[in-house]
């Protein structure tokens, strides 16, 4: 049986090789990459002062995605629901590390890493996570359309 995990990557791979066949260059290729990981960095800088209106404003009507400890994927609405929450809340300490990225047509796949030292509320922590967002390109804008992270597991 396909671990669910697995079966997220499975889908997001999917997902890339449907979308539209067009190929880009390289350059195409690493420019879409520079934007969509100015966008992931912009929404933890926003997330540390307490806000996550920019990930609300970058992410896509038909966004899904699938925080760490939530029992399944969640809606935009769960996103507006826990930027309520966040507000006031700015003492998230992390660095982000860019894994790899894939695109096929308007569809960018970004995969990256968080190491937080200190959770939004000043709670000291030791935890890293591994996140996959997945992109699409909506008129000129990069929307993020659908996501996962998870504690990295012990290797």
């Amino acid at each position: 049986m396909m671990s669910l995990s697995r079966c997220f990557v499975a889908s997001v791979l999917t997902l890339s090789l449907c979308a539209s066949a067009l190929a880009q260059t390289p350059d195409e290729k690493a420019k879409a990459r520079d934007v969509i990981w100015a966008k992931e960095k912009g929404i933890y800088e926003n997330r540390a002062k307490g806000n996550l209106q920019f990930y609300v404003d970058n992410t896509s009507d038909h966004y899904v995605g699938w925080p760490p400890g939530a029992a399944k994927p969640l809606p935009l609405t769960g996103l507006k629901e826990d930027a309520k929450r966040m507000v006031g809340l700015t003492k998230e300490k992390l660095t982000m590390e860019l894994t790899d990225f894939a695109m096929s047509g308007t569809t960018g796949v970004i995969y990256y890493t968080t190491k937080r030292s200190m959770k939004p509320d000043g709670k000291p922590v030791d935890e890293t996570f591994e996140v996959v967002h997945v992109w699409n390109k909506e008129g000129a804008e990069w929307k993020l359309v659908g996501a996962m992270a998870r504690a990295q597991p012990q290797r």
